[in-house]
């Protein structure tokens, strides 16, 4: 704005008029000159009024600004806008500068110097602080006019924009807030989609991701391609969970995870699918050999210490290996795989197997194995077949051992190889145990009211049954056994690991009365230590060890050796597989308390047994 505009004074913004020395004398014409004038200014009254209306309805307030002197004429409307209740018509330029906003000032008067000096039309928004100090938002128009007598002046119009920007500013906030929630709901939802797609534990994909299209899984993949799964599960991990608790398993579960990333390739899917449980994804652009070579290198790498802190443990991996088109289920080549990993985990851990169509049959059966099974106890199929055991040096019968047999609908008799795996895979075997246990005890309770001449009967009880509290509580209802019944523990229990739980078992069991004895010794886990420990009242010897000691000096021995521990621990002695007459006469003579073995008689009904029971066959009293 030129230097002059904004250092004007406050001075009127009109010249009083001349004294005129020229008089009007109106002629007869004038009436209808004054009637005509007056209709005009009626109506010019009239638009003033409405025009004055809507300005007032609007808010909006009009000015003049004479930039020659500095005057600013505002009317009403202006005056309410910026606070001023002054009365005087006019205002100085100065007094309107100074209630401008220091930050717009310059952009005012580059505008009112652009209107002047370029006749441009001035349109603008700007800041004032009213009388009040209250900050306003003002829109401004204005035009040049210019007067007849020649000075130039702008006109124009202002309105109190604070509502309409406030409210602009409010919705731009929440337009931003919106914007943000909006990116935080992203974030969240990506990270829901992260966790719903892979393991808290260890960061890797999970089931669920996996079971996704291959094609969504790798970047670059056809439908003639092949896939590889790697279902990978770790040996011995239930120990550490045991024996360290489950914080320390979670930190053994994310080493072993790291080692897995170590070994596969950068395209490679890793899951972790279940506790101890891994699925591997791998395009084969190779020979199937490479899949093999990282099977082997996994089962290696799994067999090495994992240090956590102090401690160090030693686990080991079994793997299964199935391959497929990338265009057939996932599901599929998953199942295959699982199946590949049973079958190296039957063969004893610690190696990878590679699926095939005969595994499969084999795994197909035994499901239909297992389903049957699940049948069998559902209708009391399973029952009770019964072994003497014989007096070494009297040979009479002093008990009979029951022993599991399924009466199959179809099959006829069936031993337990056929079921006995099948019963344990479905987690039924303390199930099949309870049942010859209460069909045995109801023999045997016959056979006492018939004069069956048989005093006592042992019966197989798994460690999973043992652990069963529901089961110790059952044995408070069968009666006084003390005496008539024992139950065989395999000696794979493994009483050398302290069970807490299965030695409690062990001593409800004797506080009942029933006898405990060790089944299959010298072939499996106990130890002399354990022997005292468990304190069983008979040992029975294996028929490996019992077999060559007719043939073997050294093998009769060792049998002799392991007679002797036992009686310097007052604790009876069986054989079993006693086969011939041989055995049992050499037995006799190593110290051997009680024979059982298909020379006296195979496993056979309950009948046959009372049968037997009544037959003086070898008798010697």
């Amino acid at each position: 704005m030129p230097k002059s505009v904004a250092s004007a004074e406050f001075i009127p913004a009109y010249p009083r008029a001349q004294n005129s020395t020229s008089t009007f004398a109106p002629t007869a014409p004038t009436r209808e000159v004054e009637t005509l004038l007056r209709d005009r200014e009626a109506r010019l009254l009239l638009l003033s009024k409405r025009l004055d209306l809507t300005l007032q309805a609007s808010g909006v307030g009009s000015w003049e600004f004479h930039p020659f002197d500095g005057v600013m004429v505002w009317d009403d409307r202006m005056r309410e806008i910026f606070g001023i209740t002054a009365l005087a018509e006019t205002l100085g330029y100065e007094h309107f500068r100074a209630m401008v906003h220091p930050e717009d000032l310059s952009l005012v008067e580059d505008a009112l110097n652009a209107a002047f000096t370029g006749n441009m039309p001035l349109k603008g928004e700007f800041r004032i602080f009213n009388a009040d100090g209250n900050l306003r938002h003002v829109r401004a128009h204005g035009i040049v006019h210019t007067l007849e007598d020649g000075e130039r002046i702008l006109i124009g119009a202002n309105w109190d924009i604070t509502g309409d920007v406030l409210a602009q500013r409010e919705a731009r906030l929440a337009e931003e807030r919106a914007r943000k929630q909006n990116e935080e709901l992203q974030e969240i939802r990506a990270e829901l989609e992260f966790q719903a797609l892979h393991d808290s534990l260890t960061g890797l994909a999970n089931r669920r991701s996996i079971e996704l299209d291959p094609h969504l899984l790798f970047k670059r993949i056809a439908p003639k391609d092949t896939i590889a799964c790697l279902h990978v599960d770790l040996d011995r991990f239930k120990s550490v969970n045991d024996t360290g608790g489950h914080a320390l398993g979670d930190s053994v579960l994310q080493a072993m995870a790291g080692r897995l990333r170590t070994i596969c390739g950068s395209e490679d899917i890793i899951a972790r699918t279940g506790g101890d449980e891994f699925v591997i994804l791998q395009k084969c652009e190779a020979e199937r050999g490479e899949v093999t070579a990282t099977a082997a290198a996994i089962v290696a790498a799994c067999r090495e210490p994992i240090r956590i802190g102090r401690r160090s443990f030693r686990l080991g991996a079994s793997v299964g290996i199935a391959f497929q088109n990338a265009g057939s289920p996932l599901a599929t080549l998953i199942s295959d795989a699982d199946i590949a990993l049973y079958e190296a985990k039957r063969r004893g851990g610690g190696r990878y197997s590679v699926f095939s169509p005969r595994l499969r049959e084999k795994a197909v059966n035994e499901r239909e194995l297992a389903e049957e099974v699940l049948s069998g106890l559902e209708r009391s199929e399973f029952v009770p077949f019964f072994q003497p055991q014989i007096d070494a040096k009297t040979r009479k019968i002093l008990g009979a051992e029951a022993l599991a047999r399924w009466s199959h609908p179809y099959d006829g008799i069936l031993p337990p190889t056929r079921f006995l795996s099948a019963a344990e895979q479905v987690g039924r075997l303390g199930d099949l145990d309870g049942m010859i246990l209460e069909k045995a005890l109801a023999t045997f309770d016959r056979w006492q009211r018939d004069g069956v001449q048989i005093p006592r009967i042992s019966v197989n009880i798994s460690a999973q049954r043992l652990k069963d509290d529901d089961f110790i509580k059952t044995l408070g209802s069968i009666g006084n056994r003390a005496g008539v019944l024992s139950f065989e523990l395999l000696e794979s229990i493994s009483f050398d690991e302290r069970d807490v739980q299965l030695s409690q078992a062990v001593d409800k069991i004797r506080g009942l009365g029933i006898q405990i004895e060790l089944d299959d010794f010298g072939t499996g886990h106990a130890s002399i230590v354990s022997l005292m420990d468990l304190k069983p009242d008979r040992l029975k010897i294996d028929r490996k060890l019992v077999a060559p000691i007719v043939a073997n000096r050294a093998q009769r021995a060792l049998l002799a050796s392991l007679i002797e521990i036992a009686k310097a621990l007052n604790i009876e002695v069986i054989a079993e597989g006693v086969e011939t007459s041989e055995h049992a006469d050499l037995l006799e003579e190593l110290g051997c308390d009680v024979l059982q073995g298909y020379l006296f008689s195979p496993p056979v009904t309950a009948d046959e047994i009372a049968r037997l029971a009544g037959r003086p066959s070898g008798d010697r009293s």
